[in-house]
């Protein structure tokens, strides 16, 4: 399905301005939304200016900090390990908060979730009507976060969209780039399965949610998981650089064994990736970063 803007929103704020905020606010602008683009930094003004949003100075951890009137919002800020606060206050009441305190809610509010709310380690897929039992504080704020949106969503009559984004990758970030050209060791199993989506489509599917009418849970990830063997042997052939070895990695550092599907954002939002697996995206994220 062609993105196409969403007659019923015209004023779009994305919270976050960080690896996916700045794609959802190019694409958006492209688009024709007006949209409103935060940091919590000043120094962000002339970035998010020249990606031709307006800049709104906004912290998630800041009870102080109330937001104006949008039609709807992306939420998509990065946690910031040095903000000196836990990861369930800023993902969960960072979230609720800025909800409660707005001077209006949005009609529509897209929160970016992460697939690290599932559990499974035996390689089977997943999809949104598989069992949540994170093994992160990360997953578990997450599905916290996720109830109680929706919860919200229900009871005030409002749209709200969550998104289970894999990993996300594209150029200036590519998964263990240094190491692989380095010839380091990766610490990992390397017969386990790993699912990533390129930047540039989680933020395409930030915006085909935008036209859902109604509030779901959609699993945003590439067409294919990939080994992480086929993963790093990619990279490796992609930079020039040695074949890559394996060494056991520490306790608990491994855990994510699984397969995810798409299939229900391909359906229902009519999404599908640019980047459909790692042997289009890598290449095109090695060649421009």
């Amino acid at each position: 399905m062609t993105l196409e803007l969403n007659p019923d929103i015209r004023s779009l704020l994305i919270v976050g301005f960080g690896f996916l905020g700045r794609r959802v606010a190019k694409a958006a602008t492209n688009l024709g939304y007006e949209v409103t683009a935060t940091s919590r930094s000043e120094k962000r003004r002339t970035e998010i200016e020249a990606e031709g949003c307006r800049f709104l100075r906004f912290d998630i951890n800041s009870p102080a900090n109330r937001l104006s009137t949008y039609d709807a919002w992306v939420w998509c800020p990065a946690f910031d390990r040095t903000a000196g606060v836990t990861v369930h206050s800023a993902v969960v009441s960072g979230l609720m908060r800025a909800i409660s305190s707005s001077e209006t809610a949005p009609k529509h509010l897209v929160f970016t979730s992460t697939t690290s709310v599932y559990g499974q380690s035996s390689g089977e897929w997943v999809d949104e009507n598989s069992l949540c039992e994170p093994r992160t504080d990360s997953g578990r704020a997450h599905v916290e976060a996720e109830k109680r949106l929706l919860g919200w969503a229900s009871v005030q009559g409002k749209v709200a969209t969550v998104l289970r984004l894999s990993g996300l990758y594209g150029p200036e970030r590519v998964i263990r780039r240094q190491a692989i050209a380095a010839g380091e060791p990766i610490a990992c199993h390397p017969d386990t399965w790993l699912n990533i989506v390129h930047g540039d489509d989680a933020a395409s599917a930030c915006l085909h949610a935008l036209n859902s009418a109604n509030s779901g849970i959609y699993c945003i990830s590439d067409d294919r998981p990939v080994l992480r063997r086929e993963y790093y042997e990619t990279l490796a052939r992609l930079l020039n650089a040695p074949a890559p070895t394996f060494v056991e990695p520490r306790a608990g550092e491994d855990i994510g064994d699984k397969r995810v599907s798409n299939l229900k954002a391909r359906r229902e939002l009519g999404w599908a990736p640019a980047y459909s697996d790692i042997e289009k995206g890598l290449a095109e994220s090695v060649k421009q970063g």
